[in-house]
């Protein structure tokens, strides 16, 4: 995709607190995001509206910064909405007029749907013709999503000339939100936004489909890695213990949920046939050859200085890192259709690779240079600047 090309304008709409910059980090990637150059008729509104890109995708995000609850507060963000779309409509140029609007509202609060589309449908008044994607942030409670899905259609059911305007309805978790200690909801969503969104771009703005794919397994490796991080640090709490770490087993339900999670990202649906590959990836790492390697050798490697919760956390969220990255790299290949999954004896090969000689080698020296009395963090840390 050129870096020069035209892109579409999504406007991203909701109260403050809904986790629009979560959303915008996850679309976009927390590094690869930018304040785009303003100047296109939002001169005095700056405070109020930032724009963003990613030259890899076919449209920016305008965020409306400052788009609170309470009437001067709400007024101020919607009177900035409107000089922005008025100043660029005045400019006549394409690349600066709202192709898709976004209405972000807050899972957890939905409860506050019939308000929260109130403001946003006063806010974007101006637009008349353009589709609405309703984004529920926060998405964390899988059972409460029809519910929520279906008290939003109902908002816009009794605000009929909004009824047609509304496109879709996309559950969102933009990063894994940790539910209680070891477990948490993964990312959700994201890249069926970004698919969702192109195609609403009118002709001339939107991206070719492999172009869109390309982006979007550049978004799922980087979710990916969310997950594995946030797992990883499961696993260091799980294996913090004085026990001499002798059996990978304790790891097993931290294990499994880092994998049906990252398999969820790759979009693995769940029958008889993933399943089964599952369980592989967990036995491998576990009672497999891979996981009784690992039990006998961790028991002969020297440490000094450091204590044996220090250590054993270090291994087990090395071991879960380590798995992590192994499954993320299966899935990401049965995704692009190079392996299907009932190709196992691939799987075992793969991850009996990454557990096996290097991994000791790196386990070895990393704990030869590992802090005496070192925190979560930092274990963490240390794990990710050696495996990662």
């Amino acid at each position: 995709m050129e870096d020069k090309m035209v892109k579409g304008n999504v406007l991203v709409i909701g109260n403050s607190g809904v986790g629009k910059s979560t959303l915008i980090n996850a679309v976009l990637g927390k590094d690869a995001a930018k304040k785009a150059v303003t100047g296109r008729g939002i001169k005095g509104t700056t405070l109020e509206l930032e724009i963003y890109e990613n030259d890899g995708i076919s449209f920016r995000l305008i965020d409306t910064i400052g788009f609170e609850p309470g009437f001067f507060k709400e007024r101020k963000a919607i009177n900035a909405v409107r000089k922005w779309s008025k100043d660029s409509t005045r400019a006549g140029k394409e690349d600066t007029r709202v192709n898709v609007i976004w209405f972000c509202v807050d899972g957890t609060s939905s409860k506050l749907f019939p308000k929260a589309i109130d403001s946003m449908m006063n806010a974007t008044s101006i637009w008349k013709n353009v589709p609405i994607v309703v984004v529920i942030t926060k998405s964390y409670s899988e059972p409460e999503r029809e519910d929520n899905k279906q008290m939003i259609r109902d908002a816009f059911a009794v605000r009929k000339k909004y009824a047609d305007r509304l496109n879709d309805i996309i559950p969102v978790v933009a990063e894994p939100y940790t539910l209680r200690e070891g477990i948490y909801a993964p990312p959700e969503g994201i890249t069926e936004l970004i698919e969702l969104t192109n195609r609403l771009l009118p002709e001339g703005f939107k991206a070719a489909e492999q172009d869109v794919k390309n982006y979007n397994l550049i978004r799922k490796r980087a979710l990916s890695q969310t997950v594995i991080s946030v797992a990883t640090l499961a696993g260091i709490t799980v294996g913090g213990v004085t026990l001499p770490f002798a059996d990978a087993m304790i790891l097993t339900p931290t294990e499994t949920l880092e994998i049906e999670s990252i398999a969820k990202i790759w979009d693995i649906k769940k029958n008889e046939q993933s399943k089964a590959l599952l369980d592989t990836i967990v036995d491998v790492g576990t009672v497999g050859a891979a996981g009784k390697l690992l039990a006998g050798s961790l028991k002969t490697i020297p440490v000094i200085n450091v204590g044996a919760a220090v250590v054993n956390a270090f291994i087990a969220g090395s071991i879960v890192f380590a798995l992590g990255e192994g499954a993320s790299y299966i899935f990401e290949q049965i995704y692009m259709g190079k392996k299907s999954l009932s190709d196992t004896e691939w799987v075992r090969k793969i991850l009996e690779e990454k557990l096996t000689k290097s991994f000791l080698e790196g386990l070895t020296k990393a704990l030869k240079n590992l802090p005496e009395n070192a925190d979560k963090k930092q274990i963490l840390e240390m794990i990710l600047k050696v495996f990662g």
